[in-house]
């Protein structure tokens, strides 16, 4: 990943992306706290449907893409003058140039808060903001010849080159998904952007968009390199364990010594999945409760099913798609039956609360607005739905719960009805 050609990494929440991502920013940064390269963050937003077509919307995600060129290099001056200072007359005007012609508003009120900013860097951006434009390359020039402009001024800054970096963008994935997918594989088929001359890109990616983004032209001409962030269940162990040994300040510490539970790793691989942050995130509950009671003995069973049971996994539920995310896993519910995901819908509506057996019968199941007393139309007692809604609370379980015998998500508060522990 921290080579010198364009990569698409592609990664399931919570499987280390952003972690990489930190890690390859902190490779360009040399012991004095220089920059090696450029580093351009570049957040693309998902472009409507009526955009989705033609030169005109690629153009429009180059422009984005320029302009945050345009901040990181305004940027950085504003950090380093003295790196323009000690520059030739052609790099301080393709820089003038770039930072005039590419960024997106007047550069005058978009960098206004640097000028008059602090650092000594702020008398040079007003120098920049103030000098006249030169003509570099024509206005229509393609963006190819304007990003090898680019990289020569930032060479001749003393930067080995311009790395575009882009993610956190699982937001945008979950509310449009399609017009991000196919944004990004606009963009990513645009093989002029691609070239040896320009920069080299680094995408993280959520991992739902692989199958979508890897037929983009750039990626099937291997232009860029798709790389896919996967973990097995002992790679994860090996992870956590590591994590422990510094925690407990050890140079080994092992899961057999923290937890005596024989089904511990089990539940780690089916609530964790693949996700380096949900296997830490179940083992640091009992970290907690080793280190706040000293032992000479490991966690036993009983007061691992107890702790686990404070404190589950993870629950988010995405209503639109029909899928739910427990822990690390995700799990499809186009099977379940129509009824039992709208209880499980209201459920998660109403998470934390204890929703009664009448409440899922009436309100969900028959679909009313309020529950009937007993002489009211409509009125049913308890023994004549109680077998429905306990036939769909089963299915429930044995599809969200990682062990359906053993409930920690969906529980039942007996006498009163049954609750759905979610925690975010």
């Amino acid at each position: 990943m921290a080579d010198s050609r364009s990569c698409v990494i592609f990664g399931e929440p919570g499987s280390g992306k952003t972690a990489i991502y930190r890690e390859l920013e902190a490779l360009n940064i040399r012991p004095d706290g220089r920059p090696v390269r450029l580093i351009v963050h570049w957040r693309p937003a998902p472009l409507p449907p009526e955009e989705h077509s033609g030169l005109p919307w690629v153009s429009r995600l180059t422009r984005e893409m320029l302009d945050a060129c345009a901040s990181a290099l305004v940027h950085h001056l504003y950090r380093f003058p003295e790196d323009y200072t000690g520059v030739s007359e052609w790099v301080q005007e393709r820089i003038i140039w770039f930072i005039h012609r590419y960024t997106l508003g007047p550069p005058e009120v978009r960098w206004k808060p640097l000028a008059e900013g602090s650092e000594p860097g702020a008398p040079l951006i007003r120098q920049v903001l103030g000098a006249p434009v030169p003509t570099v390359l024509y206005n229509d020039a393609p963006s190819e010849m304007v990003l090898a402009e680019l990289l020569s001024a930032v060479k001749g800054l003393g930067m080995e080159g311009i790395w575009v970096m882009t993610d956190g963008l699982e937001g945008w994935a979950s509310v449009a998904p399609e017009h991000l997918t196919e944004s990004l594989k606009a963009f990513l088929s645009t093989l002029s952007l691609f070239s040896p001359s320009g920069p080299v890109y680094k995408l993280f990616l959520p991992a739902e968009m692989e199958p979508a983004v890897s037929r983009a032209s750039g990626m099937a001409r291997r232009r860029i390199e798709g790389i896919r962030i996967r973990w097995d269940p002992s790679m994860l162990q090996g992870l956590v364990e590591r994590r422990l040994a510094f925690a407990f300040g050890k140079e080994t510490f092992s899961l057999d010594q923290l937890c005596s539970a024989p089904t511990l790793r089990k539940w780690l691989e089916k609530v964790g999945g693949t996700s380096p942050r949900e296997w830490l995130d179940q083992v640091a509950v009992l970290a907690e409760y080793y280190m706040a009671n000293p032992q000479d003995t490991p966690i036993g069973e009983e007061t691992w099913k107890r702790l686990r049971q404070e404190h589950p996994p993870r629950f988010y539920l995405d209503e639109e798609r029909r899928q739910v995310r427990i822990g690390g896993r995700l799990v499809n519910l186009e099977d379940l039956p129509a009824k039992a995901y709208d209880m499980l819908c209201y459920l998660y509506r109403h998470s934390g609360q204890v929703v009664t057996k009448a409440e899922l019968y009436f309100r969900v199941y028959l679909g009313k607005e309020r529950i009937p007393r007993p002489g009211d139309d409509g009125y049913e007692a308890p023994t004549q739905y109680a077998g429905l809604i306990d036939t769909n609370l089963w299915r429930l379980r044995q599809a969200i719960e990682p062990d359906p015998r053993e409930p920690v998500l969906l529980l039942t508060r007996r006498g009163h009805g049954v609750v759905l522990q979610v925690r975010w």
